[in-house]
C-alpha cells in the first residue's frame, strides 16, 4: 500500500477521538453546570416529606423529633442525625430516611408495640415487648401486668430485673389470645403465674414452663370449656405439665 494512502487514515481516526473526547467533555461541563444550577435553585428545597410505619405517633410529631420542615435544601440535611433523634422516642424501633430526587424526604419507620399495662407508683403505663415504657394508659385494651413493685416510671424507661423479664416473656407469648386476658398477675411468682380471662377463667401456668407450649394447650383447653360452658380454674402445674381444670364452687353449665 502506498504510503501516502496510510497516514491520513490514521490521521482522521486521531481527529476522531478528539472530536469525541471534546463533546464528552462538553457534556460533563453542562451535567455539572445544571446541577449546580440546581443546588442553588428553590427545586433543591425539600417540598414533600413522605412518612410510612407511623401509627401512634402523628406525622407533625414525626417532622418535630427529626428536626425536619418543608423548606430545608435537600442536600443540606444530616439524615444519620435526623434519624438518632427518632430512635430516641420510645415508641420508634427502627428508622430510615432517604432523599429522593428532587426535593423529597422518605421516612419509614417500625414502631413499638404496646402489650401491657403496668402500675407503679406515679401512675398506669403502656409498655412494649421489649420491656420499654410507652406512655401512660389513656384507654388501651390491654392486659394488665400486676404483682410488680415498680417505682415511678417515664416514657422511655427500660424495665430492668428477673422479674419484669418473666412477666413479659408470658405477656408476649399471651398475644395469640391476648382480647381474652384482663390480667397477668405475678403475686405469687416464683411458685406460679396466674392469668384471668375476661369472661371468668383463672389459668395458672409454672413459670418454668415454655411459654409457648402451654399457651397452645391453654387455648385449645379455654375452647373446649367454652362449647360446655363451665368455667373454673384450669392449672398446668401438674407432673405431665396437662392442664386440669377445677370448676368454680356452683359451677353448672350455663353458669
Amino acid at each position: 500500500m502506498p504510503q501516502e494512502n496510510v497516514v491520513p487514515f490514521r490521521r482522521k481516526k486521531q481527529k476522531s477521538k478528539s472530536n469525541k473526547a471534546f463533546v464528552g467533555l462538553l457534556l460533563t461541563f453542562g451535567m455539572l453546570a445544571l446541577f449546580a444550577y440546581y443546588l442553588a435553585s428553590p427545586l433543591a428545597k425539600v417540598a414533600t416529606v413522605e412518612i410510612r410505619g407511623n401509627s401512634n405517633l402523628q406525622a407533625d410529631e414525626i417532622l418535630e423529633i427529626a428536626g425536619l420542615q418543608e423548606g430545608m435544601h435537600l442536600w443540606r440535611i444530616n439524615l444519620k442525625a435526623c434519624r438518632d433523634k427518632l430512635l430516641g422516642n420510645q415508641w420508634v424501633l427502627e428508622a430510615q430516611i432517604e432523599r429522593k430526587f428532587p426535593n423529597t424526604i422518605s421516612i419509614s419507620l417500625s414502631e413499638r408495640v404496646g402489650v401491657a399495662i403496668i402500675s407503679s407508683n406515679n401512675g398506669n403505663w403502656v409498655v412494649a415487648t421489649d420491656k420499654v415504657v410507652l406512655t401512660e394508659n389513656n384507654g388501651f385494651s390491654l392486659p394488665w401486668l400486676t404483682g410488680l413493685d415498680l417505682a415511678g416510671l417515664a416514657p422511655g424507661t427500660d424495665l430492668e430485673g428477673q422479674v419484669p423479664d418473666i412477666a413479659f416473656t408470658w405477656a408476649t407469648e399471651i398475644q395469640p389470645f391476648a382480647w381474652q386476658v384482663s390480667e397477668i398477675n405475678l403475686d405469687s411468682y416464683p411458685s406460679f403465674i396466674s392469668v384471668f380471662t375476661v369472661d371468668g377463667y383463672k389459668i395458672i401456668f409454672d413459670p418454668s414452663a415454655v411459654p409457648h407450649e402451654k399457651i397452645q394447650d391453654c387455648v385449645i383447653l379455654l375452647e373446649e370449656l367454652r362449647r360446655n360452658k363451665k368455667k373454673g380454674i384450669i392449672d398446668f402445674r401438674g407432673m405431665d405439665g396437662r392442664g386440669v381444670f377445677i370448676p368454680w364452687p356452683g359451677n353448672s353449665p350455663g353458669q
